[in-house]
């Protein structure tokens, strides 16, 4: 018989065989997290959303209890709760994702802005420029900055991405240390590599691993930052979670349940992010982070 060596073809589907059967888990809890995002965003988008409009006192108001055909009711001008609190949440959590997003890419160049530099206390003005961000709770910045300036997502996106940067900085920092004092590291310096090519090669695929990890988990903290700040009122004339039971208060005698079911829903989603955020980073081993509020 004639020995066949087999193709290169094959070995490469094996080995992506191999390596999508060892992350099994991940792929499973980020196929849960990702169908979650697009149940929130396959609700029906028809008719004014606007919170004058649907809780703007009317003479006649066509509001219906809880029923068959509206389980959590209807807001004022007759509009089904349940669809207005998807779209709401669907807002909520777009505005978390981009500003999660952007924070995480934010605190990854700057940390790359200083990595390669050979110097021990290289990351020294990361660490102080985090440690003057939490001299006051995230929370109170944000309602001082978007109270201060108007309210408006221009506002909130920004406000929020910084203080995810800040917070997750140092957390790079100590992560790209741990990564250069590996025996691999010190037995690639012995061969020869450069500095560059250790940190690009070695160090940075294992810290890029690790921050959906730190995504899945900040986005439900997003999330609770942005309702609470539109609840106040700071986050715009949008229709949110928030608004939405500020503006159900108003009738919480005659109709309570559209502040009710409202605040009902969002902890229900908020509490499915965050389980899966939670298994996600524990997959990845992200290891805790530190608190953004």
């Amino acid at each position: 018989m004639i020995n066949r060596r087999p193709s290169r073809w094959l070995r490469s589907l094996s080995l992506i065989a191999i390596r999508l059967w060892q992350l099994r888990r991940v792929l499973v809890l980020v196929m849960l997290y990702f169908s979650l995002f697009g149940w929130l965003f396959s609700g029906d988008r028809a008719g004014d959303v606007r919170p004058t409009e649907l809780y703007g006192i009317r003479e006649t108001p066509r509001w219906r209890e809880p029923d068959r055909d509206h389980w959590c009711g209807t807001a004022v001008n007759g509009a089904d709760l349940f669809e207005l609190s998807r779209f709401a949440m669907a807002t909520s959590v777009s505005v978390a994702v981009v500003a999660v997003s952007a924070g995480i890419a934010l605190a990854l160049l700057l940390t790359m802005l200083v990595v390669f530099d050979p110097e021990e206390n290289r990351f020294a003005w990361i660490e102080r420029l985090s440690a003057t961000g939490v001299i006051l709770p995230g929370m109170i910045v944000m309602v001082i900055l978007t109270g201060g300036g108007g309210g408006g997502l221009l506002l909130v996106i920004p406000g929020l991405a910084s203080l995810v940067a800040l917070m997750i900085s140092p957390l790079l920092c100590r992560w790209f240390r741990e990564g250069e004092d590996g025996f691999e590291i010190v037995a690639a310096r012995v061969l020869g590599l450069s500095r560059r090519e250790i940190v690009l090669g070695r160090v940075l695929p294992s810290v890029l691993r690790r921050l959906p990890g730190v995504f899945a988990i900040l986005v439900p903290v997003a999330m609770l930052a942005e309702m609470s700040l539109s609840f106040l009122g700071f986050a715009g004339d949008r229709l949110s979670v928030g608004v939405m039971i500020a503006r159900g208060q108003a009738y919480l005698i005659e109709a309570p349940w559209m502040a009710i079911y409202p605040g009902l829903f969002a902890s229900v989603v908020v509490m499915a992010f965050s389980l899966l955020g939670w298994r996600v980073s524990a997959a990845l081993r992200t290891g805790p982070l530190p608190p953004l509020f």
